[in-house]
């Protein structure tokens, strides 16, 4: 699934969103347990992992921004902006070039609410990993993944670096 760069660009984004959520749906019904089977729910489980990371980055600035700019609201009495919202489509290096990886909208709304949290400082470093990692558990369940993948290795590296 390679992204289409002759196709109409809107179209060609709605196009890659559909066969990416087709993608991962086949992946989650399968109940083959061969090879290529397996091959394939670890290839989506690993543009899962992808877009994860992508939304914990992408929520981490969006929610900085948001704020920011609420408070700037308030004080000028405005009213304030309105709440990041994730898009559980992301476009991802892979193997093939560029695609669309895809998550269901509600575990990318964890892990932009996860990054929020984490970028007020309202919960830990550590705690952020193990939240955004309970929502890469329960992906790989649907995918019936025999191990779960790390997410969010940029923050596990710095938290390593910090104890050494």
């Amino acid at each position: 699934m390679v992204l289409g760069w002759f196709k109409d660009g809107e179209n060609a984004n709605k196009d890659e969103n559909e066969i990416a959520k087709t993608e991962f749906e086949s992946a989650c019904a399968e109940t083959h347990e061969d090879k290529k089977s397996r091959a394939n729910r670890i290839k989506i489980g690993l543009r899962c992992r992808a877009v994860i990371d992508t939304l914990f980055i992408e929520g981490a600035k969006e929610f900085e921004k948001f704020h920011k700019e609420k408070l700037e609201a308030i004080w000028e009495e405005k009213d304030p902006p309105e709440e990041p919202k994730p898009n559980n489509y992301q476009i991802i290096k892979s193997s093939q070039g560029d695609v669309v990886g895809y998550i269901p909208i509600e575990y990318a709304q964890a892990v932009y609410d996860i990054a929020s949290d984490f970028q007020k400082k309202d919960i830990s470093q550590e705690h952020a990993i193990n939240l955004t990692q309970i929502v890469a558990d329960n992906i790989c369940n649907m995918l019936s993944l025999e191990t779960s993948f790390n997410v969010l290795d940029f923050l596990r590296e710095e938290q390593k670096d910090k104890k050494d």
